[in-house]
């Protein structure tokens, strides 16, 4: 199986299967076998998508550069858990080791041992840069590296990029406005139309991230090494990017940007 014949395969696992080689390798053999002659076995499926995680990477920023409008210079930031295996298990999982990956999980309450993937979002929901972290790296820390290709941008962020010394530093360096959201008890508040504002572009990214956890399964990898959990991650996004390609193409009549395949 050639290389693109894999990286196809590996985005239909995710678009029709939410992922699951086995069932995916068992479909392909029934019903695609005209299409894709050369068969691998779920095991040789599994290394050959890992040995691809480079290309698989590249592809996603080629055709992520070719969507957004070039004056496009609004960005939304947010992270979503991505966990390794449940909390009691920790300990005993070889994927990942390290207090690091120790965290909790706010929204629900309960802890969490994983990563966070951090996200760029455009206003028309394209996942833009992204950073894979441990849990207990703090969103003000992995900001600066999420951003770190940018410049002259607005970011609108939740309460947890509030930080003086953050907002400073970014429109220092890259002339980067942070709007983030206030703290209840913060003495500078935003006006009631802003917070408005800012309130209906962050629905925006919780929308894509929705996006990635129902119709991508995006929540624990079951992967069994570190390479093949970023694997499944840059996977689901280059299938989620390839869909907002499709949409773009066959939508947009008047779209006359060229698109590399």
């Amino acid at each position: 199986m050639s290389d693109s014949e894999g990286i196809t395969c590996a985005s239909l696992s995710e678009l029709w299967l939410k992922g699951d080689e086995e069932r995916f390798c068992h479909f392909l053999s029934q019903f695609m076998r005209p299409l894709f002659p050369r068969q691998l076995d779920r095991s040789q499926f599994s290394r050959r998508r890992r040995a691809l995680s480079g290309v698989i990477i590249l592809m996603r920023r080629l055709w992520r550069e070719q969507l957004p409008p070039q004056d496009e210079k609004v960005r939304s930031l947010d992270g979503a858990p991505i966990p390794v295996c449940t909390f009691a298990r920790s300990n005993r999982r070889q994927t990942v080791r390290g207090v690091e990956c120790c965290g909790r999980l706010e929204s629900k309450k309960g802890k969490l041992f994983g990563f966070r993937l951090h996200a760029t979002v455009t206003p028309d929901q394209l996942m833009d840069e992204r950073v894979l972290a441990p849990t207990t790296i703090h969103d003000v820390h992995v900001a600066l590296e999420l951003l770190s290709d940018d410049s002259e941008i607005i970011a609108i962020g939740d309460t947890a990029y509030t930080s003086a010394e953050l907002e400073q530093t970014l429109w220092d360096d890259a002339m980067i406005q942070l709007l983030p959201l206030r703290h209840p008890g913060q003495h500078l508040q935003w006006t009631a139309d802003v917070r408005r504002l800012l309130s209906r572009i962050r629905m925006r990214v919780e929308t894509a991230f929705s996006q990635l956890t129902t119709v991508f399964d995006f929540g624990p990898t079951g992967a069994r090494s570190l390479v093949g959990a970023v694997n499944r991650v840059v996977s689901k996004m280059l299938a989620h990017t390839f869909c907002f390609l499709w949409h773009r193409v066959n939508t947009t009549a008047d779209w006359s940007g060229s698109v590399t395949l």
